[in-house]
């Protein structure tokens, strides 16, 4: 049981140990099945084109957004270029003056020395060490300083722009053809929802990708855990 106070009333709500199941005096709700139809909603939604723009807007240090980064990119690897894909960044901050230089630090790389971006991004998400993935990918340290010392502030402000007009409001959002769209936050479900967004699927949309969701936070990609729509912000 679970007393839920609302407009001044305890109402108590009853769930399920495993998450699946919630109920009140109202109605009961299963949990899987309401996600399932807001994927559909969502999906169903976003516009048909022959290469489709992914952008998955996130946080450094978001543990679902990290979660959401690491299920992406095998599927925007599969794709290569019959997908125009970024990986983009909100316009807050809530983890303090280190997400605020980790954002910096990517925004350069994506700009600069996009072809070691995706390579960086993996490594990032294994532990969050920035100094050691910047040496294992082979980073050019001097451009990357410079980048961010003159630069890193005007690339961060279009994604700024760009993440206040969509209106996202949490850390992951997929954006795709314009629209909000919905993954399970598997490479399988990235990749079936940036496919359905093809005029005509290209072959790659066949391959067979992981459907177990990445892990949240930093740390391996497959984490096998229930993906919720749980976000930062």
């Amino acid at each position: 049981q679970i007393n839920v106070n609302y407009q001044g009333k305890n109402i108590p709500v009853y769930m399920t140990k495993d998450g699946q199941y919630m109920a009140s005096s109202i109605s009961l709700i299963t949990t899987e099945a309401a996600q399932t139809t807001k994927t559909q909603t969502q999906q169903t939604s976003v516009p048909k084109s022959d290469k489709p723009k992914v952008e998955l807007f996130a946080m450094t240090y978001c543990p679902y957004g990290l979660q959401a980064e690491k299920a992406l990119i095998p599927a925007i690897q599969t794709l290569g270029n019959k997908v125009d894909a970024s990986i983009r960044f909100v316009h807050y901050f809530m983890h303090g003056d280190k997400e605020t230089a980790e954002t910096y630090n990517q925004v350069c790389i994506r700009e600069e020395q996009s072809a070691k971006y995706l390579d960086y991004l993996s490594c990032f998400s294994e532990d969050g060490d920035r100094a050691r993935c910047i040496t294992k990918v082979g980073v050019d340290k001097t451009k990357l300083d410079s980048c961010v010392a003159t630069k890193a502030k005007d690339y961060y402000a279009k994604d700024s722009a760009l993440s206040q007009g969509y209106g996202v409001q949490g850390s992951p959002t997929l954006i795709i053809n314009g629209v909000e769209a919905s993954f399970d936050r598997s490479s399988a479900g990235a990749l079936s929802a940036i496919c359905s967004a093809f005029t005509s699927a290209p072959a790659e949309c066949s391959t067979k990708l992981s459907s177990a969701p990445a892990s949240s936070g930093f740390g391996g990609v497959k984490g096998g855990e229930t993906a919720t729509d749980a976000s930062c912000g």
